[in-house]
C-alpha cells in the first residue's frame, strides 16, 4: 500500500518537474512593470524573464515550448553548440510555432557556462521574452564560490517594440532628447572658431547623423531580473562569503557598466568561457554578452 502511494504521488509529481533532462516552456502574454510604468509584453511560463533553465554539461535535453500567443513564435538558445534545425530561427532552421502548437527541441549540452534563450521572432524579444541558462560542467571549475545569482539585465520603453520602429523609420532623431541647439552652435563657436564649428556641422550633417546618435533611441527603464531601479532587486548573502554573480545583457540596445561600490569584482567567465581571471572595480556588458564575476 506504501509503494503504491508513492508512486501514485511521483505520477501526479512527473508531469510538473518533467523527467531528466526534460523541460517545459510556455509563451505568454505578461504585465512587466517597470516601477515608472506598466506595459504588456512576452514571457515565458507567464512572467518575464522567464526562468533558469539548468542543463549538465553531456546531457541529452528536450524542451517542449507551447505557443499561448496569437502569432507565431520561436525560441533561440543564445550561444549554444547545437544542430541548426534546433537553433530556433524561423525561416532558416525551422517554420517557427504557431499559436497553440507545442514544439519539441532536442539537442545535446557539449559545453558550460552562463547563456541566455529568447524568442527570434518579430519584436518578442524586446518584449520581454527571453530568460537564462546555466550549464554545470562535468569536471571542477577552476573558481570557487559559495552561492551564486543570476543577474540578467534589460531595458523597457513605455512604447512598443513596434511602435518604436514606426517612429524611428519616419525619423531616425524620433527619441533623441539631447540634439544640438542654436545656443550650443553660438557656444562651440566661441570655444573651437566659426570656420572649425562650420566644419564640424557640416562633417556630421554629411554623415547624416548626429553626435548624439551614439544614444539616440532614450527613455528606456534599466531593470534587473524583472525589477527597475525603484523596485530594487536584491541578493541575499552572508558576511565573508564568495558570491557568484552571472551577469546577462538581455537588453535591446542598451550596455550596461557594472560596478558593486566599495567592492572589486573579479572576471572569470566571458560569454560562458573560462578567462584568466581580472580584477575590476567596473566592466562594461554590450547587448547580448554574459560575464561571470
Amino acid at each position: 500500500m506504501k509503494g503504491t502511494l508513492i508512486a501514485c504521488a511521483l505520477g501526479l509529481l512527473l508531469p510538473t518537474i518533467g523527467l531528466a533532462g526534460e523541460y517545459n516552456l510556455t509563451v505568454d502574454r505578461v504585465e512587466i512593470d517597470t516601477g515608472d510604468f506598466i506595459k504588456k509584453g512576452v514571457g515565458y511560463n507567464g512572467k518575464s524573464p522567464g526562468p533558469v533553465l539548468r542543463f549538465k554539461e553531456g546531457e541529452e535535453v528536450s524542451i517542449n515550448v507551447t505557443n499561448n500567443l496569437d502569432e507565431t513564435t520561436s525560441i533561440h538558445w543564445h550561444g549554444l553548440i547545437l544542430p541548426f534545425q534546433q537553433d530556433g530561427v524561423p525561416g532558416i532552421s525551422f517554420p517557427g510555432i504557431k499559436p497553440g502548437e507545442t514544439f519539441t527541441y532536442n539537442f545535446p549540452i557539449t559545453q558550460s557556462g552562463t547563456y541566455w534563450f529568447h524568442s527570434h521572432s518579430g519584436f518578442q524579444e524586446p518584449e520581454g521574452a527571453f530568460g537564462s541558462i546555466i550549464i554545470e560542467p562535468k569536471g571542477r571549475e577552476p573558481f570557487r564560490y559559495d552561492r551564486e545569482y543570476v543577474v540578467q539585465l534589460t531595458d523597457k520603453h513605455p512604447h512598443s517594440s513596434e511602435r518604436v520602429m514606426r517612429n524611428l523609420k519616419v525619423t531616425p532623431d524620433y527619441y533623441n532628447r539631447e540634439q544640438q541647439t542654436v545656443g550650443e552652435f553660438f557656444s562651440d563657436v566661441s570655444e573651437n572658431g566659426f570656420l572649425n564649428t562650420v566644419k564640424d556641422r557640416l562633417a556630421w550633417g554629411d554623415m547624416r547623423m548626429m553626435k548624439a546618435d551614439v544614444e539616440d533611441l532614450q527613455g528606456f527603464t534599466g531593470m534587473i531580473n524583472g525589477k527597475g531601479p525603484k523596485q530594487n532587486w536584491t541578493g541575499i548573502f552572508e558576511p565573508g562569503e564568495r558570491i557568484r554573480l552571472r551577469f546577462i545583457n538581455s537588453s535591446a540596445m542598451t550596455y550596461f557598466d557594472i560596478r558593486i561600490p566599495g567592492l572589486n569584482m573579479t572576471v572569470v567567465q566571458a560569454d560562458g568561457n573560462n578567462v584568466q581571471p581580472v580584477n575590476v572595480d567596473e566592466f562594461r556588458i554590450g547587448v547580448a554578452e554574459t560575464y561571470d564575476v
